[in-house]
């Protein structure tokens, strides 16, 4: 697809699988890492789950901006007590990477090229299923950012 500069990605069809981990509904992106940064979430996931929370899940907003997240981890054995659990069917996914800076908005920059140059001109839609980005490293102290975004979608 064409926008300024060729949009690079992959399409997956994956089996299907589930996510552990903390689910919320906060005024604003962003606010359910922060929990989980603040109240020791982060570290739980580290000794349950032997890694730190990795997938961040966007199941929407709502009407007044309210943003249903979830801080997860693919897993697949019983879900811990406290935490929540989300199964994906089998699906076709698209592959989209944002490698940068996190003072730069690389991330934010990707999504809004996927949602206002590639997903318009593309044979594809959203499926419904909620969005997954991977957050393969994420480090603020040394500005760098590197995020799979992964959209289940259906063709037109």
């Amino acid at each position: 697809m064409m926008g300024v500069d060729k949009m690079e990605y992959t399409i997956i069809d994956r089996e299907a699988f589930t996510v552990a981990g903390v689910r919320r509904t906060t005024p604003y992106g962003g606010g359910t890492w922060a929990i989980v940064k603040s109240n020791g979430g982060h570290e739980k996931a580290k000794e349950l789950f032997d890694k730190f929370y990795d997938l961040g899940l966007c199941f929407g907003f709502s009407d007044d901006g309210g943003n249903d997240y979830m801080c997860a981890v693919e897993y697949d054995g019983s879900v811990p007590d406290g935490l929540d659990s989300f199964h994906y069917p089998a699906a076709t996914w698209l592959k989209f990477e944002a490698h940068g800076t996190v003072t730069d908005n690389t991330l934010g920059s990707v999504w809004q090229r996927i949602n206002h140059e590639f997903l318009p001109q593309s044979k594809y839609i959203r499926s419904g299923l909620p969005t997954i980005e991977k957050y393969v490293s994420w480090d603020e102290a040394n500005n760098i950012c590197n995020v799979e975004i992964w959209i289940p979608v259906a063709e037109k």
